[in-house]
């Protein structure tokens, strides 16, 4: 393989980490929201002190005893934060690489 196809992989497996860390965001994203709107929507009835947050979606619900029910889980947000981070790493470092292989002045004879 030439090393203009080892780049092209290369580049092709970055662009898949891209969609790969998109799409666990966007899966964990819409289950939050499920988990707050629909599973979670009862709370409000038996709960006095109800927590909404919007990003990602969470409506919880805090007892006098000071147990939590509902609220999204310390590793379910590490996984969102993570692959949302990781997403914008990867595509940041696939998009400086797609410009610096059409950057126009590389490619003339210098004199």
């Amino acid at each position: 393989m030439t090393s203009t196809g080892i780049r092209d992989a290369r580049l092709n497996r970055l662009w898949g980490a891209v969609c790969a860390f998109a799409g666990i965001f966007f899966l964990l994203y819409a289950l939050s929201w499920i988990n707050a709107r629909v599973l979670a929507e009862d709370l409000q009835n038996h709960c006095d002190k109800v927590h909404t947050a919007d990003f990602p979606f969470e409506k919880s619900c805090t007892h006098a005893d000071g147990r939590v029910e509902g609220a999204n889980g310390v590793l379910f947000e590490g996984v969102f934060y993570g692959s949302m981070v990781a997403g914008a790493a990867c595509l940041a470092a696939a998009l400086l690489i797609e410009a610096a292989r059409r950057n126009p002045s590389r490619d003339t004879p210098q004199q």
